[in-house]
Protein backbone atom coordinates (compact mmCIF):
# COMPACT_ATOMS: atom_id res chain seq x y z
CA UNK A 1 0.00 0.00 0.00
CA UNK A 2 1.06 3.57 -0.75
CA UNK A 3 3.33 4.96 2.56
CA UNK A 4 2.55 8.86 1.74
CA UNK A 5 -0.37 11.15 1.99
CA UNK A 6 -1.84 14.07 -0.20
CA UNK A 7 -3.16 17.20 -0.25
CA UNK A 8 -3.45 15.56 3.45
CA UNK A 9 -6.82 17.31 5.35
CA UNK A 10 -7.26 19.31 8.17
CA UNK A 11 -10.52 19.04 9.27
CA UNK A 12 -10.99 18.22 12.94
CA UNK A 13 -10.79 14.96 13.63
CA UNK A 14 -7.96 13.89 11.37
CA UNK A 15 -5.85 13.36 14.02
CA UNK A 16 -7.84 10.35 15.32
CA UNK A 17 -7.21 8.75 11.72
CA UNK A 18 -3.54 10.03 11.91
CA UNK A 19 -2.71 8.19 14.97
CA UNK A 20 -4.91 4.86 13.43
CA UNK A 21 -2.60 5.67 10.47
CA UNK A 22 1.05 5.32 12.00
CA UNK A 23 -0.43 1.97 13.55
CA UNK A 24 -1.50 0.71 10.83
CA UNK A 25 1.43 1.27 8.63
CA UNK A 26 3.49 -0.97 11.24
CA UNK A 27 1.38 -4.33 10.94
CA UNK A 28 1.46 -4.89 6.67
CA UNK A 29 -2.00 -6.00 5.49
CA UNK A 30 -1.15 -9.59 4.99
CA UNK A 31 0.98 -10.29 8.46
CA UNK A 32 0.30 -13.30 10.50
CA UNK A 33 -1.34 -11.45 13.14
CA UNK A 34 -4.96 -12.94 13.95
CA UNK A 35 -8.34 -11.05 13.97
CA UNK A 36 -10.79 -11.59 16.57
CA UNK A 37 -11.47 -15.37 15.91
CA UNK A 38 -8.35 -17.37 15.62
CA UNK A 39 -9.75 -20.46 13.57
CA UNK A 40 -13.03 -21.06 11.27
CA UNK A 41 -15.31 -22.74 13.24
CA UNK A 42 -15.10 -26.81 13.09
CA UNK A 43 -12.72 -28.35 10.31
CA UNK A 44 -10.44 -26.86 7.87
CA UNK A 45 -12.21 -25.85 5.19
CA UNK A 46 -12.14 -28.02 1.30
CA UNK A 47 -12.18 -24.62 -0.29
CA UNK A 48 -12.48 -21.38 0.53
CA UNK A 49 -13.03 -17.96 -1.64
CA UNK A 50 -13.80 -14.34 -0.99
CA UNK A 51 -16.20 -12.22 -3.27
CA UNK A 52 -17.24 -8.74 -3.51
CA UNK A 53 -18.47 -6.10 -5.60
CA UNK A 54 -18.78 -2.45 -7.33
CA UNK A 55 -15.17 -1.88 -5.88
CA UNK A 56 -13.68 0.54 -9.11
CA UNK A 57 -14.17 4.24 -7.68
CA UNK A 58 -11.35 6.54 -8.79
CA UNK A 59 -9.10 7.37 -5.36
CA UNK A 60 -9.83 10.93 -4.16
CA UNK A 61 -7.89 12.76 -1.47
CA UNK A 62 -5.69 10.46 0.96
CA UNK A 63 -7.13 7.28 0.22
CA UNK A 64 -5.53 5.71 2.52
CA UNK A 65 -7.98 7.14 4.92
CA UNK A 66 -10.98 8.02 3.04
CA UNK A 67 -11.09 5.06 0.20
CA UNK A 68 -13.75 2.36 0.62
CA UNK A 69 -12.14 0.03 -1.60
CA UNK A 70 -9.03 0.33 0.20
CA UNK A 71 -10.76 -0.11 3.54
CA UNK A 72 -11.93 -3.55 2.34
CA UNK A 73 -9.20 -4.65 0.52
CA UNK A 74 -7.36 -4.25 3.58
CA UNK A 75 -9.82 -6.34 5.34
CA UNK A 76 -10.32 -8.53 2.92
CA UNK A 77 -5.82 -9.06 2.89
CA UNK A 78 -6.06 -9.56 6.80
CA UNK A 79 -9.05 -12.12 6.44
CA UNK A 80 -6.46 -13.88 4.16
CA UNK A 81 -3.70 -13.96 6.31
CA UNK A 82 -5.85 -15.26 9.27
CA UNK A 83 -7.77 -18.30 6.78
CA UNK A 84 -6.04 -18.23 3.21
CA UNK A 85 -8.47 -18.36 0.47
CA UNK A 86 -8.46 -20.45 -3.51
CA UNK A 87 -10.37 -17.78 -5.11
CA UNK A 88 -11.61 -14.19 -5.41
CA UNK A 89 -14.18 -13.11 -6.96
CA UNK A 90 -14.87 -9.44 -8.43
CA UNK A 91 -18.80 -9.04 -9.00
CA UNK A 92 -18.55 -6.46 -11.74
CA UNK A 93 -18.96 -2.69 -11.82
CA UNK A 94 -14.94 -3.24 -11.25
CA UNK A 95 -14.44 0.33 -12.60
CA UNK A 96 -16.35 3.12 -11.97
CA UNK A 97 -17.99 5.89 -13.35
CA UNK A 98 -17.55 4.78 -17.18
CA UNK A 99 -15.98 1.18 -17.37
CA UNK A 100 -12.32 0.93 -18.30
CA UNK A 101 -10.67 3.30 -20.99
CA UNK A 102 -7.23 2.02 -22.87
CA UNK A 103 -5.70 5.54 -21.75
CA UNK A 104 -6.49 4.75 -18.25
CA UNK A 105 -5.40 0.83 -18.06
CA UNK A 106 -1.99 0.76 -16.43
CA UNK A 107 -3.52 4.07 -14.08
CA UNK A 108 -6.58 1.93 -13.03
CA UNK A 109 -5.40 -1.79 -12.64
CA UNK A 110 -2.31 -0.41 -10.47
CA UNK A 111 -4.98 1.75 -8.08
CA UNK A 112 -8.19 -0.47 -8.26
CA UNK A 113 -7.06 -3.68 -8.50
CA UNK A 114 -3.37 -4.04 -8.00
CA UNK A 115 -3.29 -2.02 -4.29
CA UNK A 116 -6.44 -2.52 -2.76
CA UNK A 117 -5.78 -6.45 -3.57
CA UNK A 118 -1.99 -6.98 -3.17
CA UNK A 119 -2.37 -10.57 -1.54
CA UNK A 120 -4.78 -11.48 -4.19
CA UNK A 121 -2.45 -10.54 -6.91
CA UNK A 122 -0.14 -12.85 -9.60
CA UNK A 123 1.67 -9.40 -11.41
CA UNK A 124 3.39 -8.99 -14.81
CA UNK A 125 6.84 -8.07 -14.38
CA UNK A 126 5.73 -4.50 -15.71
CA UNK A 127 2.93 -4.33 -12.76
CA UNK A 128 5.67 -5.81 -10.41
CA UNK A 129 7.80 -2.89 -11.43
CA UNK A 130 5.16 0.24 -11.28
CA UNK A 131 4.17 -1.62 -7.82
CA UNK A 132 7.68 -1.56 -6.08
CA UNK A 133 7.88 -2.32 -2.66
CA UNK A 134 4.01 -1.75 -1.90
CA UNK A 135 3.47 -5.39 -2.55
CA UNK A 136 5.72 -7.01 -0.14
CA UNK A 137 4.11 -10.28 -0.57
CA UNK A 138 4.05 -10.31 -3.86
CA UNK A 139 5.44 -13.48 -5.38
CA UNK A 140 3.46 -16.21 -2.87
CA UNK A 141 1.13 -18.04 -4.48
CA UNK A 142 -2.19 -16.28 -5.35
CA UNK A 143 -5.84 -17.34 -5.62
CA UNK A 144 -7.39 -17.24 -8.91
CA UNK A 145 -9.49 -14.34 -9.34
CA UNK A 146 -12.55 -14.02 -11.23
CA UNK A 147 -14.36 -11.47 -12.66
CA UNK A 148 -17.71 -10.24 -13.96
CA UNK A 149 -18.49 -7.25 -15.30
CA UNK A 150 -21.08 -4.84 -14.79
CA UNK A 151 -23.16 -2.12 -16.02
CA UNK A 152 -20.43 0.38 -15.57
CA UNK A 153 -18.13 -1.93 -16.72
CA UNK A 154 -20.14 -1.47 -20.16
CA UNK A 155 -20.83 2.21 -20.01
CA UNK A 156 -17.38 2.55 -22.08
CA UNK A 157 -16.88 0.99 -25.62
CA UNK A 158 -13.80 -1.46 -25.56
CA UNK A 159 -13.88 -1.87 -21.30
CA UNK A 160 -14.97 -5.39 -21.46
CA UNK A 161 -12.58 -5.97 -24.39
CA UNK A 162 -9.86 -4.23 -22.25
CA UNK A 163 -10.49 -6.30 -19.13
CA UNK A 164 -10.96 -9.73 -20.71
CA UNK A 165 -7.62 -9.24 -22.79
CA UNK A 166 -5.39 -6.71 -21.57
CA UNK A 167 -5.98 -7.18 -17.63
CA UNK A 168 -4.50 -10.52 -17.71
CA UNK A 169 -1.71 -9.02 -20.03
CA UNK A 170 -1.08 -7.21 -16.38
CA UNK A 171 -2.56 -9.12 -13.58
CA UNK A 172 -1.99 -13.08 -14.37
CA UNK A 173 -4.49 -14.83 -12.55
CA UNK A 174 -7.07 -12.39 -13.59
CA UNK A 175 -10.09 -14.74 -15.35
CA UNK A 176 -12.59 -13.45 -16.89
CA UNK A 177 -15.06 -16.41 -17.63
CA UNK A 178 -18.24 -15.07 -19.11
CA UNK A 179 -18.85 -12.72 -22.29
CA UNK A 180 -22.41 -13.74 -23.86
CA UNK A 181 -23.38 -17.53 -22.61
CA UNK A 182 -22.79 -18.79 -19.22
CA UNK A 183 -18.83 -19.72 -18.35
CA UNK A 184 -18.33 -22.93 -15.65
CA UNK A 185 -15.66 -22.75 -13.34
CA UNK A 186 -15.54 -26.54 -11.58
CA UNK A 187 -13.19 -25.72 -8.52
CA UNK A 188 -11.49 -28.50 -6.61
CA UNK A 189 -13.57 -30.43 -3.78
CA UNK A 190 -16.69 -30.21 -5.84
CA UNK A 191 -17.52 -26.97 -6.09
CA UNK A 192 -18.72 -24.88 -9.38
CA UNK A 193 -19.09 -21.45 -10.32
CA UNK A 194 -21.49 -20.60 -13.42
CA UNK A 195 -20.58 -16.80 -14.46
CA UNK A 196 -24.04 -15.05 -15.46
CA UNK A 197 -23.99 -11.94 -17.90
CA UNK A 198 -27.14 -11.24 -15.53
CA UNK A 199 -27.77 -7.94 -18.17
CA UNK A 200 -31.14 -7.76 -19.78
CA UNK A 201 -32.28 -10.31 -21.81
CA UNK A 202 -33.53 -12.54 -19.91
CA UNK A 203 -35.80 -14.34 -22.18
CA UNK A 204 -36.19 -18.17 -23.03
CA UNK A 205 -32.48 -18.33 -24.41
CA UNK A 206 -30.78 -16.89 -21.66
CA UNK A 207 -32.90 -19.77 -19.37
CA UNK A 208 -31.90 -22.20 -21.58
CA UNK A 209 -28.39 -21.42 -21.85
CA UNK A 210 -28.11 -21.49 -18.09
CA UNK A 211 -30.06 -24.34 -17.76
CA UNK A 212 -27.24 -26.06 -19.72
CA UNK A 213 -24.90 -24.76 -18.04
CA UNK A 214 -26.12 -26.07 -14.62
CA UNK A 215 -26.76 -29.54 -16.32
CA UNK A 216 -22.99 -29.68 -17.43
CA UNK A 217 -21.50 -28.20 -14.14
CA UNK A 218 -19.64 -31.07 -12.10
CA UNK A 219 -20.61 -30.11 -9.02
CA UNK A 220 -22.52 -31.60 -6.35
CA UNK A 221 -22.43 -27.93 -5.37
CA UNK A 222 -23.35 -24.87 -7.37
CA UNK A 223 -23.01 -21.14 -7.00
CA UNK A 224 -24.03 -19.14 -9.80
CA UNK A 225 -22.25 -15.92 -9.91
CA UNK A 226 -23.37 -12.91 -11.66
CA UNK A 227 -23.51 -8.87 -11.27
CA UNK A 228 -27.57 -7.97 -10.65
CA UNK A 229 -29.12 -10.68 -8.19
CA UNK A 230 -32.37 -11.49 -8.66
CA UNK A 231 -34.65 -9.77 -6.05
CA UNK A 232 -37.52 -8.43 -6.36
CA UNK A 233 -36.38 -5.12 -8.72
CA UNK A 234 -35.43 -7.81 -11.04
CA UNK A 235 -38.01 -10.08 -11.70
CA UNK A 236 -37.25 -11.55 -15.15
CA UNK A 237 -34.03 -12.01 -14.01
CA UNK A 238 -35.29 -13.79 -10.63
CA UNK A 239 -37.95 -16.15 -12.68
CA UNK A 240 -34.62 -16.78 -15.49
CA UNK A 241 -32.72 -18.35 -13.02
CA UNK A 242 -35.71 -19.85 -11.01
CA UNK A 243 -36.77 -21.91 -14.50
CA UNK A 244 -33.45 -22.72 -15.35
CA UNK A 245 -32.56 -24.39 -12.21
CA UNK A 246 -35.81 -26.20 -11.99
CA UNK A 247 -35.52 -27.12 -15.70
CA UNK A 248 -32.02 -28.40 -15.01
CA UNK A 249 -33.19 -30.52 -11.82
CA UNK A 250 -29.84 -28.94 -10.15
CA UNK A 251 -30.16 -27.30 -6.91
CA UNK A 252 -28.33 -23.50 -7.44
CA UNK A 253 -27.06 -23.24 -3.94
CA UNK A 254 -26.10 -19.98 -3.63
CA UNK A 255 -26.42 -17.16 -6.06
CA UNK A 256 -23.42 -14.69 -5.49
CA UNK A 257 -24.35 -10.84 -6.46
CA UNK A 258 -23.12 -7.28 -6.10
CA UNK A 259 -25.02 -3.95 -8.00
CA UNK A 260 -27.32 -3.18 -4.72
CA UNK A 261 -24.64 -1.34 -2.42
CA UNK A 262 -25.09 -3.12 0.70
CA UNK A 263 -24.59 -6.58 2.06
CA UNK A 264 -27.35 -9.12 2.16
CA UNK A 265 -28.90 -12.02 2.26
CA UNK A 266 -32.28 -13.44 1.13
CA UNK A 267 -33.62 -16.93 1.52
CA UNK A 268 -34.97 -18.78 -1.38
CA UNK A 269 -37.68 -21.58 -2.01
CA UNK A 270 -36.37 -24.00 -4.44
CA UNK A 271 -36.12 -24.17 -7.38
CA UNK A 272 -34.89 -20.67 -6.85
CA UNK A 273 -31.40 -20.41 -5.35
CA UNK A 274 -31.62 -21.28 -1.57
CA UNK A 275 -29.47 -18.23 -1.20
CA UNK A 276 -29.03 -14.94 -3.13
CA UNK A 277 -25.92 -12.98 -1.27
CA UNK A 278 -25.15 -9.98 -2.64
CA UNK A 279 -21.66 -8.05 -1.86
CA UNK A 280 -21.97 -5.00 -3.25
CA UNK A 281 -20.54 -2.64 -0.89
CA UNK A 282 -16.84 -3.13 -2.06
CA UNK A 283 -16.28 0.74 -2.32
CA UNK A 284 -19.27 2.59 -0.64
CA UNK A 285 -22.34 1.70 0.94
CA UNK A 286 -25.86 2.92 0.43
CA UNK A 287 -29.02 1.99 -0.43
CA UNK A 288 -30.23 2.81 -3.69
CA UNK A 289 -34.20 4.17 -4.38
CA UNK A 290 -34.80 3.21 -7.72
CA UNK A 291 -37.11 0.24 -8.35
CA UNK A 292 -34.56 -1.86 -9.98
CA UNK A 293 -32.78 -2.03 -6.77
CA UNK A 294 -35.78 -3.32 -4.46
CA UNK A 295 -35.72 -6.31 -2.13
CA UNK A 296 -38.28 -7.59 -0.35
CA UNK A 297 -38.04 -10.41 2.20
CA UNK A 298 -34.39 -9.73 3.18
CA UNK A 299 -33.47 -12.07 5.93
CA UNK A 300 -30.07 -9.61 6.20
CA UNK A 301 -29.58 -6.16 5.01
CA UNK A 302 -27.10 -3.88 5.93
CA UNK A 303 -25.47 -0.52 4.30
CA UNK A 304 -21.79 -0.79 5.52
CA UNK A 305 -18.67 -1.75 3.73
CA UNK A 306 -17.95 -5.44 3.40
CA UNK A 307 -17.53 -8.56 1.54
CA UNK A 308 -18.36 -12.18 1.90
CA UNK A 309 -16.62 -15.58 2.67
CA UNK A 310 -17.62 -18.77 1.31
CA UNK A 311 -16.37 -22.12 2.84
CA UNK A 312 -17.08 -25.52 1.89
CA UNK A 313 -17.03 -27.50 4.95
CA UNK A 314 -15.85 -30.65 4.97
CA UNK A 315 -18.12 -33.81 6.74
CA UNK A 316 -17.67 -34.86 10.48
CA UNK A 317 -19.30 -37.17 12.89
CA UNK A 318 -21.57 -34.08 14.06
CA UNK A 319 -22.45 -32.80 10.64
CA UNK A 320 -22.30 -33.40 6.73
CA UNK A 321 -20.35 -31.94 4.29
CA UNK A 322 -22.00 -28.44 4.15
CA UNK A 323 -21.55 -24.85 2.20
CA UNK A 324 -20.62 -22.21 4.59
CA UNK A 325 -21.61 -18.06 3.78
CA UNK A 326 -20.33 -15.52 5.80
CA UNK A 327 -20.97 -11.55 5.37
CA UNK A 328 -18.61 -9.60 7.03
CA UNK A 329 -18.64 -5.90 7.73
CA UNK A 330 -15.13 -3.72 7.32
CA UNK A 331 -13.75 -0.93 9.22
CA UNK A 332 -14.78 2.52 7.23
CA UNK A 333 -11.48 3.39 6.72
CA UNK A 334 -8.01 1.32 5.82
CA UNK A 335 -6.06 2.46 8.39
CA UNK A 336 -8.61 0.88 11.12
CA UNK A 337 -8.18 -2.38 9.80
CA UNK A 338 -6.25 -3.56 12.74
CA UNK A 339 -9.40 -3.59 14.72
CA UNK A 340 -10.75 -6.39 12.73
CA UNK A 341 -14.09 -7.18 11.33
CA UNK A 342 -17.29 -8.13 12.32
CA UNK A 343 -19.41 -11.03 11.11
CA UNK A 344 -23.04 -9.62 10.35
CA UNK A 345 -24.21 -13.21 9.71
CA UNK A 346 -23.66 -16.80 8.50
CA UNK A 347 -25.28 -19.37 7.06
CA UNK A 348 -24.85 -22.90 6.37
CA UNK A 349 -26.44 -24.89 3.25
CA UNK A 350 -26.70 -28.27 3.10
CA UNK A 351 -26.10 -30.56 -0.52
CA UNK A 352 -30.32 -30.60 -0.67
CA UNK A 353 -30.65 -26.87 -0.63
CA UNK A 354 -31.73 -26.39 3.45
CA UNK A 355 -30.42 -23.27 4.14
CA UNK A 356 -29.52 -22.48 8.34
CA UNK A 357 -28.48 -19.11 10.19
CA UNK A 358 -25.68 -20.15 12.58
CA UNK A 359 -24.43 -17.12 13.42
Amino acid sequence: MKRTLENRPTTAGLVLFLAAFSAALLTPACSSDRSEHDELDGPTPTLSLFAVGDTGSPWGIAPQLFSGQLAVGRAMQREHARAPIDAFILLGDNFYPKGLLVDELLTRVVKNIARPYCAFIDPSPQLATLLGNDCSYVGQRPPDIFAVAGNHDFDSPGSQRLQLNEIPRLVRNWDMPVENAPAIRDLAGGLSLIFLNSGYPWGDPETRALRDALRRARGPWRIVVGHRPPIAGHPQLSRMVTRASDQSDRVVHAYLAGHVHVLGALRGVLPAPALTVIAGSGSHARRQDATEYRIEEADLIVEELGFVRVDLMPPTKAAPERLRITLLETQKSAVLALLGNTTRARYEISLEGDVDRVD
